[in-house]
């Protein structure tokens, strides 16, 4: 059986720090970090986990299913690692949907096509409960199709690419929303990006200048190239997001670039604080919307006591709708300061839900496996 290659720690902080971006994203506050296009444009973060997803799931499991891992060992793998905390989410949502607006027909939707995991397959017409969870639906999906495809056509690429080439096709010219599409065409979206990902891989493993390394210099300057072009890109073109089905592409260069963990961003990615963010992202990604729907009730608790304005209206991407962002008297600095805190509250509880409830999940599904290997 082929040995599981190492972790690609570098990647894993890029995953945290983008969750960060995708929670400051969705936070929504009257501030400088919210002008900003970078900020507005997060929500593509989202694809940067979909590539990353790919990459590592080829890297881990290809070879292995290939040679007889198991389907249905493969997915409970996947199932323990994103069912538990996503499962754990709903509930909470369930109440403040109920709160807000009773028990009814949609409340019940919304319910069990969460539960069954299947709300970003275009079952539903909306967003709802805990709505970032929708990638997660994708990319289970992804797991799906990944598992079915592999024990055939092991790594032959030739089904990634006809993803690849149909999901900038279909996003372009069927989606109303792009690369903004999620509850519709979310899984065209998700399965585009994780082919890219396991494309990713098979250049990383066959091709030798994906591992060789160029000198310190040479490599730093790749990699702040790398950061540089997606900044760039995001901040210039956030206003015309017709441009933004290369942006996953733009993510597949940058994955290939910082999997081979050889310049100095890379190093500082091996730091502490940020291998940190990567091991709480999948945890930060699921809980910041609960931190920004009981901040923004609590708000709305205040404007009626107090008679005071917190909300202003504001369109986070172009063609959104206009939304209601958190507003301290319009002072953007106290809108930072706020978004800042927004970030940290998540940050914590992303602490507590990985230690109580996304690492026991996944060690659930292991022991399981496990046991059913051994019997």
């Amino acid at each position: 059986m082929t040995k599981k290659p190492d972790r690609f720690l570098a990647l894993d902080s890029w995953r945290g720090l983008c969750a960060c971006a995708v929670a400051l994203f969705h936070f929504g506050t009257v501030s400088h970090l919210q002008s900003f296009g970078l900020i507005r444009a997060s929500y593509l973060f989202v694809d940067f986990f979909f590539v990353l997803s790919g990459f590592v799931i080829a890297a881990n499991y290809r070879d292995r299913l290939a040679e007889g891992f198991g389907i249905g060992r493969f997915m409970m793998l996947r199932f323990g690692r994103v069912y538990p905390l996503h499962f754990f989410m709903i509930l909470p949502f369930i109440f403040i949907d109920v709160a807000k607006d009773g028990i009814g027909p949609q409340l019940w939707q919304a319910i069990s096509t969460n539960v069954l995991l299947i709300h970003g397959l275009g079952v539903n017409d909306a967003l709802w409960l805990n709505f970032p969870s929708w990638s997660i639906s994708t990319e289970f999906g992804a797991y799906v199709v990944f598992a079915l495809i592999i024990p055939y056509v092991g790594p032959a690429l030739w089904p990634w690419l006809i993803a690849v080439v149909a999901g900038p096709l279909i996003l372009g010219l069927m989606s109303p929303e792009g690369m903004n599409s999620t509850y519709d065409y979310g899984f065209v979206r998700c399965l585009e990006g994780f082919a890219l990902g396991v494309i990713c891989y098979r250049l990383h493993e066959e091709w030798p200048a994906m591992t060789e390394r160029l000198g310190l210099v040479a490599d730093s300057v790749i990699e702040i190239t790398i950061v540089l072009l997606i900044w760039g890109y995001l901040t210039i073109f956030w206003l015309t997001p017709s441009y933004f089905l290369v942006v996953p592409f733009l993510f597949a260069l940058a994955v290939l670039v910082f999997s081979r963990e050889a310049g100095l961003l890379s190093r500082l990615l091996l730091k502490r604080p940020f291998l940190l963010l990567g091991t709480l992202s999948y945890s930060i990604y699921m809980v910041h919307a609960l931190v920004r729907a009981v901040v923004r009730a609590f708000a709305m608790v205040l404007e009626h006591v107090f008679h005071v304005t917190l909300f202003a209206e504001m369109q986070l991407a172009p063609s959104a709708v206009s939304v209601q962002l958190l507003s301290l008297s319009g002072n953007l600095w106290l809108g930072d300061l706020l978004q800042l805190l927004l970030l940290a509250m998540a940050i914590g509880l992303a602490a507590f839900t990985y230690r109580f409830i996304e690492e026991p999940g996944r060690n659930w599904s292991r022991n399981l496996v496990r046991r059913a290997r051994t019997a």
